[in-house]
């Protein structure tokens, strides 16, 4: 409506100014004699003639930038909406199912998934896993983050629709989905060959969880009795053997096996919580016994140091609980990171060094993914994650990376 008032008035100044010129030589021409009427008759005709073409030019220009600036406005009308509907597309809710972990909030789980995004988009391009599940692509997804205390109540909130995918454990994932027809794991990963520094940082750094057993720093004598035999299990092939029969077997679809624990006369007792909420290494079946890789390494544990081992099933947030109550001794899987630990014990400068050595052989893209990486979290203090003050962690017994699982489309 401005534009149309400015050009009106346009046209009329010009016209006023033209009708103006034509009667004012008008006035002249009938002041001059008769002999010469006839040539100021002609000249006024004339210049009436000239200013009507000046008028209808000045007209039409006028009317042009008019309407270039009326289609300017309408476009840059139509881009702004254009931008602010794209803006609301892009941006959509979605709500990840987690294990409950004891030391450790939204916010800063959020993080790490944040942080495994931006490792995975870089081991994508180098080709270390492929892409199974339908995402949507048409917008930017707004994701947060949302505990569960055990893997039971995560599937039923999948299957309610209140989450649209599960963050769990590799082992985990694939069990679920071998179990579950509607369910389908987002990536499949290709780590048989890893060839690189960055891929072997981020692999062994904040992807990978290493388990272990936990406990209150008061029951170092236990710990180190477990240590000595996980190292044992680990030299003599025993614990590969386990992890090849009870946890990549279930996963091939072979039963999960219940394990007899051994019994001592007279011996020592020592209770282990565990929680079932890893399936496959971390297993109750249906009728509420423990079975599977946690019972077998449990019963080997217990046959090398000649002590009882009573299982308590526990859920995963109440393995704190479960510990500093001393109901337990012991938990039998918390998530800890080796590599965490170990920059733990290093100095500041011995840090530096590592990083410098490490960064030395990544590409461009690689140090840029890692630096984000470590913009949005502190590897050193990834090992503790799963860890309350005032407990401690034995060796770690087996080690995984992180999963999605989604509804198949």
């Amino acid at each position: 409506m401005i534009l149309m008032r400015e050009n009106t008035m346009k046209k009329l100044i010009s016209i006023t100014l033209v009708l103006t010129m034509i009667l004012t030589m008008c006035a002249c021409g009938a002041k001059k004699d008769n002999a010469n009427s006839g040539a100021a008759t002609s000249e006024a005709v004339s210049t009436e003639t000239a200013s009507s073409e000046e008028v209808a030019a000045e007209t039409a220009s006028s009317e042009e930038a008019g309407s270039e600036e009326v289609a300017t406005e309408n476009t840059s009308n139509d881009e702004d909406n254009a931008v602010t509907e794209q803006a609301e597309e892009e941006s959509f809710d979605v709500n990840i199912g987690v294990l409950t972990m004891l030391n450790i909030n939204e916010e800063e789980t959020m993080n790490y998934i944040r942080a495994q995004r931006i490792a995975l988009e870089q081991l994508g391009k180098e080709g270390y896993f492929e892409n199974l599940g339908e995402v949507s692509t048409s917008g930017k997804p707004n994701m947060k983050v949302v505990f569960y205390d055990t893997i039971d109540s995560m599937l039923m909130a999948l299957n309610a629709g209140d989450i649209e995918g599960m963050m769990v454990y590799n082992s985990t994932a694939q069990y679920l989905c071998a179990t579950n027809d509607d369910l389908q794991c987002r990536y499949k990963y290709n780590f048989e060959d890893v060839k690189g520094t960055f891929a072997e940082t981020v692999l062994d750094g904040h992807l990978r969880n290493d388990f272990s057993f936990l406990m209150m720093d008061s029951n170092e004598a236990i710990r180190d009795e477990f240590n000595s035999v996980i190292k044992a299990m680990k030299d003599d092939g025993t614990l590969d053997k386990l992890i090849k029969e009870q946890i990549d077997g279930p996963i091939s679809g072979s039963e999960v096996k219940s394990i007899t624990m051994p019994k001592f006369e007279g011996a020592e007792t020592i209770k282990v919580a565990i929680t079932g909420s890893l399936p496959p290494m971390d297993y109750v079946a249906a009728d509420g016994n423990p079975a599977g890789f946690n019972t077998a390494v449990l019963a080997e544990i217990s046959q090398r140091i000649g002590k009882n081992i009573e299982i308590v099933v526990v859920d995963s947030i109440g393995r704190s609980t479960a510990l500093s109550s001393g109901t337990v001794d012991a938990v039998f899987w918390t998530r800890t990171n080796n590599v965490s630990l170990m920059l733990q014990e290093m100095t500041e400068e011995e840090k530096s060094a590592d990083l410098e050595k490490r960064l030395a052989d990544f590409s461009e893209e690689e140090l840029a993914a890692s630096t984000a990486i470590r913009e949005i979290i502190s590897i050193p203090e990834y090992g503790s994650i799963d860890m309350p003050e005032g407990t401690i962690c034995t060796e770690s017994y087996y080690s995984d990376i992180f999963m999605p699982v989604m509804k198949k489309k």
